[in-house]
């Protein structure tokens, strides 16, 4: 499970993908298949996935020790395939990183 903190430092990415409704379900399936074959992958902490209500987004957010951990998952010749998957699903990715600057809790 995510914890989010100031303290940790993690360089994190929030990847927001624009599909057509129709295409939502499909387009979570692949990026749900991709985050799980990660478990494990050196640096990853987290992953989790948020669907939009009006199906024309599937929003990720995934923390990493490191850029240098993400920047070595993005370049794996296996995750290509990945990749083009989910472009072939897509109008558009916004790729944020970014670190956790403030929280707030109940």
């Amino acid at each position: 499970m995510a914890r989010i903190s100031v303290d940790d430092g993690y360089y994190v990415t929030i990847s927001v993908f624009t599909t057509e409704p129709e295409n939502q379900k499909k387009l979570f399936d692949i990026i749900a298949e991709g985050e799980k074959s990660l478990k494990g992958f050196p640096g990853l902490v987290s992953a989790n996935l948020h669907l939009s209500h009006d199906g024309t987004r599937v929003v990720g957010y995934a923390q990493w020790e490191k850029k240098e951990n993400f920047d070595a998952m993005r370049a794996l010749p296996e995750r290509q395939h990945h990749f083009h998957e989910v472009r072939d699903l897509v109008s558009k990715v916004d790729l944020i990183a970014c670190h956790v600057a403030y929280t707030h809790d109940k």
